[in-house]
């Protein structure tokens, strides 16, 4: 059973970051598990989900309307498949260098920043004329969503202790479930009634109402908006030579490059594919099949983190307790390996349902593992994993066009599954429990 305690502080008080949130924390009564966030933890990760919902709707967008967008712009498969790679290649090349901003300057600014910038791109979608200028504004919102996860990850271990990051990044990152399930809802409606156009206006003009929310709020300690432009912040584990020899740097780095991309798989051409396979139109029932389809990322991101802390309260280590639960998200992905087999459209709506569990979980626990390499460096460490993710994504995304152009969408299930196993193992198998854990005290 979760007990979850919150303080009824409105503002943080100053602290260190650097400091241990294991010897602050009290203990827990045998098979009760404490999750402790202050009131103004909760509203901060109630901000991140926000903002990660967001971000998911603008990048959904597209792949939910793609069969009406590529129908306007006389577009096939293999062309459609470039338009919803451009996304992935921008998202892939800026990641990094959006990371080293996150680290370096004012996270207040400089988050809020590129939820404008991404959220302008989108607005701007909405005027393009033709191919050419939708897939420079699909670059562009690839480009500044970058700073989405890698800077909620930065915030999430600058202000949470290790034992609560697992559920704090499910719940932020279970805002991508919530775009992804609303995104058909929201624009097969607005694109029925006003046009596709309209609704790329109406997801960017939230965004910017988000960023002008978030500079207002949010005003935490000096402590954690300080970036690496202050070496006194950094410890060992934090300078670039020992973060390329850690072993554990590099299991990630494949669980990355070969895990990462289903998520970006699923998002893009799930859509199609039950135009295509199962002769479904844009319509409400469309939407009801993916709303189902992305409510398993909702339960796989929280379920995740809330499994991971049930364990802990029955004796576990925090690295064995994500490792155990990464093994199930992995089993759960593996039935997308059954997909091609499904005799009906609800068959295959239950193994996307499974993988989406799975992932969510899996993605979770892994940018837990990603806080913990170098705790100065959470946003350079984010963003190299989401750049070799994204890369990989859009080569995948490209791929799948060119596959299915001749020959379905069999032999992309069945890649799903060879690449859970291919990133999966290397993770799982890493001696995380050599790692030191450290956190501020909470807010």
């Amino acid at each position: 059973m979760f007990v979850i305690y919150s303080s009824h502080m409105n503002m943080p008080q100053a602290t260190r970051p650097a400091e241990a949130a294991a010897a602050a924390a009290p203990s827990s009564p045998p098979g009760r598990r404490r999750i402790e966030l202050t009131l103004w933890q909760w509203k901060l990760c109630g901000l991140l989900l926000l903002a990660t919902a967001l971000s998911y709707l603008d990048r959904q967008a597209l792949s939910v309307v793609a069969p009406v967008v590529a129908g306007e712009l006389n577009l096939d498969n293999e062309q459609l498949g470039r338009l919803l790679s451009a996304f992935f290649y921008a998202y892939a090349a800026m990641h990094i260098a959006v990371g080293w901003i996150l680290d370096r300057y004012n996270i207040r600014y400089t988050y809020g920043l590129f939820v404008a910038l991404w959220s302008c791109s989108q607005v701007l979608a909405g005027f393009a004329r033709g191919f050419r200028e939708l897939f420079l504004c699909r670059l562009l919102l690839g480009a500044f969503e970058t700073a989405g996860q890698t800077g909620a990850a930065r915030i999430i271990a600058r202000t949470l202790p290790p034992q609560e990051r697992a559920f704090a990044n499910g719940l932020m990152m279970s805002g991508g479930s919530i775009g992804a399930m609303l995104a058909p809802v929201l624009m097969i409606f607005l694109a029925n009634r006003y046009g596709w156009r309209f609704g790329f206006i109406v997801l960017g003009a939230l965004g910017l109402l988000w960023a002008s929310a978030w500079v207002w709020w949010f005003r935490p300690p000096a402590a954690v908006l300080q970036g690496t432009s202050n070496r006194a912040t950094l410890s060992e584990a934090d300078r670039i030579r020992v973060i390329l020899r850690n072993p554990r740097f590099w299991a990630c780095v494949a669980g990355a490059a070969c895990t990462i991309p289903i998520l970006h798989i699923s998002a893009a051409w799930v859509p199609t594919y039950f135009v295509q396979e199962w002769g479904m139109k844009v319509s409400g029932a469309l939407s009801g099949y993916l709303f189902l389809v992305y409510a398993g990322l909702d339960i796989g991101f929280i379920g995740g983190g809330a499994a991971v802390s049930w364990l802990i309260s029955r004796g576990d280590s925090v690295a064995r307790a994500r490792v155990r639960i990464m093994w199930i998200a992995a089993a759960l992905m593996m039935t997308a390996g059954l997909v091609p087999f499904a005799p009906a459209v609800g068959f295959a709506v239950a193994g996307i349902f499974l993988l989406n569990v799975g992932r969510a979980c899996w993605g979770a626990l892994f940018l837990a593992f990603n806080q913990d390499i170098a705790p100065g460096r959470v946003g350079l460490v984010a963003g190299v994993m989401g750049f070799l993710g994204s890369l990989m994504g859009a080569l995948l995304v490209w791929l799948i066009g060119w596959i299915t152009k001749t020959r379905g969408f069999d032999g992309p299930f069945w890649m799903i599954a060879v690449l859970v196993l291919a990133g999966t193992i290397p993770v799982a198998t890493a001696r995380w429990e050599d790692t030191k854990q450290e956190a501020p005290k909470n807010l």
